[in-house]
């Protein structure tokens, strides 16, 4: 275990510079590349006073612009698949799917800013969970139809 300074907020790790102490790989690989964390030594958390009010400024205008991108996306998510009879999907709808149809309107989100609890193998209403920002999310309407060409058995 390692300890380290975070320099944003990372959801069920903790808040701007609070010192937690992570496994090594996580922190080697991860966090410290990534610059969401530096190392907790004297200098660094000297360091991190110093540029304190920058982080908060910087981890504001991130939340005020995923915010924006929030409010640009659709409550109702509707993605149409290939099913037999009985509503059971040809293959599943995944985080992937659902931005392919977010993406028509023109906005940016990656398949890792959204959350499907469970893997969706039926036609149904689901609920979907898009994260911009470890503060910032919404939960979502996916509508998982059958299409009119879905063979007939």
């Amino acid at each position: 275990m390692i300890s380290v300074i975070l320099l944003e907020k990372i959801s069920k790790l903790g808040n701007i510079g609070q010192e937690v102490k992570v496994k090594d790989g996580f922190a080697r690989n991860y966090l410290i590349p990534n610059k969401k964390a530096i190392r907790a030594s004297e200098e660094n958390k000297q360091f991190f006073q110093q540029k304190r009010e920058e982080l908060i400024k910087i981890n504001n205008e991130k939340i005020k612009i995923a915010t924006e991108k929030l409010k640009k996306i659709p409550n109702t998510v509707k993605v149409i698949r290939e099913a037999s009879d009985q509503g059971a999907l040809f293959g599943s709808v995944t985080a992937r799917d659902v931005v392919k149809e977010i993406k028509i309107d023109g906005i940016e989100v990656s398949a890792k800013d959204v959350i499907v609890k469970s893997i969706i193998k039926n036609v149904g209403e689901f609920q979907v969970k898009i994260v911009l920002h470890p503060e910032v999310y919404k939960e979502i309407n996916l509508i998982v139809e059958k299409s009119e060409e879905s063979p007939n058995n």
